[in-house]
């Protein structure tokens, strides 16, 4: 099968490698549909290895070259013996992160912050860019029927948005204000303008995204400049 693996710095091959086997206890086997070029990986690929390991993961054991994707959408091809929440054949989206469940961290319910975090795409076996991955069956969540697959593939960056507002205690009536409008804050400009933000404001240089502020419901892009405190604080 065809898979884009990550071997350093500018260094990112579509290859044909060996197909996963047969999911064991615990794994699904999916074939990704649509598959987001995330940040990090644009990190990796300028100046990596950063995320990805050199040398075997803790965890996971993975090491370069790595299959890199990890904001996906799919359908699944199998499923493990012990696997009950999705079947052969759902459309799926998936959550990357792998933790270990006995750290300190994972014992309070706080998951993505285990001492030994892995993540599909970054520092596992698999990842979602290639015909087929497998990964661990609580990553996955079926897609209801009203979504497609190329809006499952943004849950993932979607929930860091929502998680980041709902962090910053965002409340009906608040004004909020967005530094970047890259995937990530767009996504955070939508979920407080859906949490009932009075007025949400952004600074973003990028002449590009600063024009498609008013999609994603800015009221306004303020200058990145000298002026910027002043200037909030008129709004405010």
């Amino acid at each position: 099968m065809k898979a884009a693996r990550f071997y350093g710095a500018k260094d990112i091959r579509v290859e044909e490698i060996d197909p996963p086997g047969e999911p064991g206890p615990g794994e699904v086997l999916i074939a990704p549909s649509w598959c987001g070029i995330c940040g990090t990986d644009l990190h990796e690929y300028i100046a990596g290895p950063i995320v990805t390991p050199a040398h075997p993961h803790p965890l996971t054991a993975a090491r370069l070259p790595q299959v890199l994707g990890h904001e996906y959408s799919g359908t699944v091809v199998a499923v493990g013996p012990d696997v009950t929440h999705v079947k052969e054949g759902d459309r799926i989206a998936g959550m990357p992160l792998i933790s270990c469940m006995h750290c300190y961290h994972c014992v309070r319910g706080d998951q993505h912050l285990c001492q030994t975090m892995a993540c599909t795409g970054l520092s596992y076996q698999w990842g979602a860019l290639a015909d087929l991955a497998m990964v661990p069956g609580y990553q996955l969540s079926v897609l209801p029927d009203d979504l497609t697959m190329q809006q499952g593939a943004l849950l993932e960056p979607a929930a860091v948005a929502v998680y980041a507002v709902e962090r910053g205690r965002v409340h009906a009536g608040d004004t909020v204000l967005i530094a970047g409008l890259g995937p990530i804050g767009a996504l955070a400009a939508m979920a407080a303008r859906a949490l009932g933000a009075g007025q949400v404001l952004a600074v973003e240089p990028n002449e590009n995204r600063a024009s498609r502020a008013g999609h994603f419901g800015v009221d306004q892009v303020l200058a990145a400049d000298d002026g910027l405190t002043e200037s909030i604080l008129k709004l405010t």
